[in-house]
């Protein structure tokens, strides 16, 4: 795993009371371990720049606070009827969109909108030529 932030990162960014001191290390170790598995690209690891702390010390006081690695609970309900002649059926059920960035927390799409440069497409690859 990469290391991206310290907690004296994350105290030099949000100040001291970003979360209870017992909490400090375990949430900085989530926010790295997320960061590195998003495959950041063109990071000098000895220079990180400004955007990669800033967006994990947010991941930071979201992992803090129970946040970071939440599941999403709520959907949508959904029902759909079907009418053929006389006869019709219904079927209601809920809906919850895993995929969209709008089912996280507002401090990981901050974050993750702060990482936008450094982010790699898993289906693009390099072709070089001669």
């Amino acid at each position: 795993m990469a290391t991206y932030i310290t907690v004296a990162d994350v105290d030099a960014i949000l100040g001291p009371d970003w979360a209870a001191p017992e909490l400090k290390e375990e949430a900085v170790f989530e926010a790295n371990a997320y960061l590195t598995a998003l495959n950041l690209v063109g990071i000098d690891m000895d220079d990180i720049p400004d955007d990669v702390k800033q967006a994990g010390a947010r991941l930071a006081k979201c992992a803090s606070q129970g946040k970071l690695y939440v599941q999403q609970t709520e959907g949508s309900l959904e029902a759909k009827t079907v009418k053929a002649g006389a006869v019709s059926t219904s079927k209601s059920f809920g809906s919850i969109d895993k995929t969209s960035t709008a089912a996280q927390p507002a401090c990981v799409q901050l974050a993750l909108s702060l990482l936008t440069p450094w982010r790699s497409n898993p289906f693009a690859f390099a072709v070089k030529r001669g």
